[in-house]
């Protein structure tokens, strides 16, 4: 007879190790949606500081921003 690790788990661990993933990928969610906000006012601000008629610091912070966040969660997703 094999000791089987998931038959040996009590159901409170088995619904604890599913939640996992969706625990993680929700904490991506915020992240990228932090720093898109958070990117937007600051690029605001840079464009009313600098005083733009285009707001080229917004487009250019909102870029960074995406670009980063999405390699930020390729990453963290190839990691196991």
């Amino acid at each position: 007879m094999e000791n089987d690790p998931e038959k040996e788990q009590k159901p409170a661990q088995r619904v604890q190790e599913s939640m996992k993933p969706y625990v993680k990928y929700s904490g991506l969610a915020f992240q990228m949606i932090g720093a898109l906000v958070l990117a937007a006012f600051a690029g605001q601000w840079l464009d009313d500081k600098v005083g733009n008629d285009k707001p080229w610091f917004t487009i250019g912070l909102l870029l960074t921003a995406v670009i980063a966040t999405m390699v930020l969660t390729i990453l963290s997703i190839n990691k196991k």
